[in-house]
């Protein structure tokens, strides 16, 4: 068996859970998780999200997104109402006071990655994203190696 601090998933994970941290770190102050910061994100990059669509894209579960996009609700930050296009179905949407917040907190995933990627050149940057990349797709394609 091969050494596991020596193992790429050794790597991949402990960068995974010190890039949570950090981005934790660094939204704090403004009253932020990652979660709900990704939740602003994208509502504000699409404008108008539905919330399944949001789940979908967060990749999370109901009864994990539910409580976070209430409390951004009521923080004032984000409207949640019936879908124009399904009423039973609920669309998401910043709030001037939510849009304004959202531009005032610096973008925590450009900032660590300055941070994490601090002196390591691009092309070996490049070089690990593909290996990473490549691993990504043969687990999504299952079966057998």
């Amino acid at each position: 068996m091969e050494n596991y601090e020596k193992s790429l998933g050794h790597w991949v994970k402990k960068f995974y859970l010190l890039s949570a941290r950090e981005m934790d770190s660094l939204l704090s102050p403004y009253g932020l998780g990652r979660t709900q910061w990704y939740i602003l994100h994208h509502v504000n990059v699409v404008g108008q999200l539905p919330q399944r669509e949001l789940q979908s894209m967060l990749d999370i579960e109901s009864a994990t997104l539910t409580p976070l996009v209430a409390a951004l609700v009521k923080k004032g930050w984000l409207v949640q109402q019936p879908s124009p296009v399904d009423r039973r179905a609920k669309a998401l949407r910043l709030t001037e006071a939510g849009a304004r917040h959202f531009r005032a907190v610096p973008n925590p995933i450009l900032l660590g990655r300055r941070k994490a990627l601090a002196g390591i050149d691009a092309v070996e940057i490049e070089r690990a994203r593909k290996v990473l990349e490549r691993a990504v797709r043969n687990l999504e394609k299952g079966g057998d190696p």
